[in-house]
């Protein structure tokens, strides 16, 4: 029941990435802004914006919002989508920057992203039940840039600099030790959940130039190793 159960969630996680995918933002987010709600400073604005048929899979969901987060004008690059499965009413959140952006544009680093994060999960909870929370798709590693240069050093330091990619269990279980999980369960706090297990796929170690093609990095590049650990990221999520 365990792994039938695991594999549902799995398989409506990857219909939402392959539609998100498959999906092409155009135009200004500002042009669809619904309801934006004050966030902590005057100038903050958190937009949303209802998401209908512009993604596959709408037969496994109810419903679909996207989130992103405006700041004196400026809207950011980095949006969530949260999604509620039409079975067992679970809610899923897919974060990601959206297709097409010019990757010098991105200065969104990780820390940004999590502070727009946490502010995004307030107006999320207001449109949907967090205690439903089950999954999180992360996107790629490197796509979360000084995240993947931390959790690389961790990997190293733990292993040795010359590890190799022996099976995805070691990863799995690495990746719920290592700060990945850690900022995850700091920010989810606050809304009574936690990790409860991580998914990967397809992990390989990368280059440092994929790295900054993929984000933006505010780590000393000196301090960068010149492998980079790289995978598609679940999370699965829990009530505390």
């Amino acid at each position: 029941m365990f792994f039938y159960k695991r594999m549902r969630l799995n398989q409506i996680l990857g219909l939402f990435f392959i539609g998100l995918m498959s999906c092409e933002h155009t135009g200004d987010k500002k042009d669809t802004l619904v309801n934006a709600a004050s966030a902590e400073r005057p100038d903050t604005t958190i937009g949303r914006r209802t998401i209908t048929n512009e993604i596959a899979g709408a037969a496994y969901r109810k419903r679909a919002i996207e989130y992103f987060v405006i700041a004196n004008s400026d809207t950011s690059i980095f949006t969530c989508i949260s999604f509620e499965a039409s079975e067992g009413n679970r809610i899923s959140i897919d974060m990601r920057f959206p297709r097409g952006v010019r990757r010098e544009d991105d200065d969104v680093t990780y820390r940004r992203r999590m502070a727009e994060l946490s502010k995004i999960l307030e107006e999320v909870g207001k449109d949907f039940n967090l205690d439903s929370l089950r999954g999180i798709f992360l996107g790629r590693l490197v796509a979360n840039g000084d995240l993947a240069v931390v959790v690389t050093k961790e990997l190293f330091l733990k292993f040795g600099a010359d590890y190799s990619i022996k099976n995805y269990q070691e990863v799995r279980q690495f990746l719920k030790d290592s700060k990945l999980a850690t900022d995850l369960n700091n920010i989810f706090k606050k809304h009574a959940l936690q990790v409860k297990r991580i998914s990967v796929e397809k992990v390989f170690f990368t280059s440092k130039r994929d790295l900054f093609w993929s984000s933006a990095v505010a780590t000393d590049t000196t301090e960068i190793p010149n492998r980079i650990l790289d995978c598609m990221i679940w999370v699965e999520m829990e009530k505390i």
